[in-house]
């Protein structure tokens, strides 16, 4: 398969990926095309920075996502949007609207307006979320933008400029590279007390220059600040195990995270032992031990 470089990732060639996807598509939420419905009526409001619009409907029952009521962000190019011909009630959807495309999370409605509210201060390490909407059958999802060329180990939302890849298709840069922005994402939503939540590779999203965290369902506040740091050890443990981090990888990876969390890691380190580590290296070399055991 031929690779292409885009700076410091060996990606599978783009029309390669495609026709790959036509023929391996496992999973489909899409639906035949239906004749079209549209709402009897619509209400919208707006704030300084949030627009809300709420549609009413003749027909209630349908396969497809009937949008009862959409919340998002002012400037976001939205309006219209009130039916996706995808099977509602789907964990997660693709789609493109008004020439963007868009990740549609199966969730609840607390949580998809926390994730959107929490945006604005941790949005360097996620995707750029938008706003949610509930169906007419009471379903709620949120919303993300795609707003680039974009790979993901997630099958399910590949479509358009989102194009699925497997671990296979990384060189050793590449996963080293990656090791990289994992990294530095999660030292960010850590430093602000956040936790992923049970992270896989469906977690990653990736440009042509930087990652972000995408599926962030299970994103929630660490009652402890030490509890970051098992959240960490956790996904270097999962890397190793699906063979993206090398064991250099992962060292490295420890280091920068240590310097970066350096009050978290000595909590948990207190905790563990039951005094403070005695250097950098010590709290290193602490860590690590942990992970391999």
């Amino acid at each position: 398969m031929k690779k292409t470089n885009y700076t410091g990732f060996h990606m599978p060639d783009t029309t390669e990926i495609k026709q790959e996807l036509e023929i391996g598509k496992s999973e489909d939420y899409d639906l035949p095309e239906f004749t079209k419905e549209i709402p009897k009526s619509s209400k919208k409001s707006e704030s300084d920075s949030t627009i809300t619009i709420e549609y009413e409907w003749d027909q209630i029952f349908s396969p497809s996502i009937k949008v009862k009521e959409i919340e998002y962000r002012s400037g976001e190019r939205l309006e219209g949007l009130y039916r996706i011909n995808a099977r509602d009630g789907a964990d997660s959807i693709s789609f493109t609207h008004n020439g963007t495309t868009y990740i549609l999370r199966k969730t609840m409605k607390e949580i998809a307006r926390a994730i959107y509210n929490a945006h604005g201060k941790i949005h360097g390490a996620i995707e750029n979320v938008i706003g949610y909407l509930r169906s007419v059958a009471g379903m709620d999802y949120i919303i993300s933008k795609i707003e680039n060329e974009s790979w993901v180990f997630d099958r399910r939302i590949a479509r358009g400029p989102v194009i699925h890849v497997e671990v296979d298709d990384l060189d050793q840069k590449s996963r080293t590279k990656l090791i990289e922005m994992i990294t530095e994402k999660i030292s960010e939503l850590h430093a602000n007390n956040l936790i992923i939540g049970r992270f896989t590779l469906n977690n990653i999203l990736l440009g042509k220059e930087d990652m972000k965290f995408t599926d962030l369902r299970r994103l929630r506040v660490s009652r402890k600040r030490s509890y970051v740091i098992d959240e960490f050890k956790s996904i270097l443990q999962y890397l190793y195990a699906v063979g993206i981090a090398s064991k250099e990888d992962i060292y490295v990876s420890v280091a920068t995270y240590a310097a970066a969390n350096e009050k978290s890691c000595n909590e948990w380190y207190e905790q563990k032992t039951g005094k403070a580590p005695e250097d950098q290296i010590d709290l290193v070399d602490r860590i690590e031990e942990d992970i391999y055991s």
